[in-house]
């Protein structure tokens, strides 16, 4: 039983170390491009959470709101911000994806 534990043991760590070595082969061929701007499709805490964080790491926001959602504070403190979703209630307007679609190109998120 034991030295079937330690075969064992032995196989895992090989597998780990060439799985290792695997992944640091492939990142050094990957070129690293910094995000600059990030465009967050939803409201109240979790976008304002999201924004927070962009601005202590230096990514400009783009948030996104409905007509019903024009005061929020999402929408403040994001860098830029773009109704969407016109005559629509709430829900509808964030799930309607040709306008979102056309904030990221808008905005410079998208090409």
């Amino acid at each position: 039983m034991l030295r079937c534990v330690k075969t064992g043991l032995r196989f895992l760590a090989v597998k780990r170390a060439s799985v290792l070595n695997a992944a640091l082969q492939s990142s050094q061929h990957v070129a690293y491009k910094p995000i600059k701007k990030v465009m967050v499709a939803n409201r109240g805490e979790i976008a304002t959470r999201v924004f927070r964080a962009c601005t202590e790491l230096g990514i400009r926001t783009v948030a996104v709101y409905s007509e019903q959602d024009t005061g929020q504070i999402h929408r403040q403190k994001a860098d830029e911000a773009y109704l969407i979703g016109k005559g629509l209630p709430p829900v509808q307007a964030y799930l309607h994806i040709p306008d979102i679609i056309k904030v990221a190109k808008v905005s410079g998120l998208m090409m």
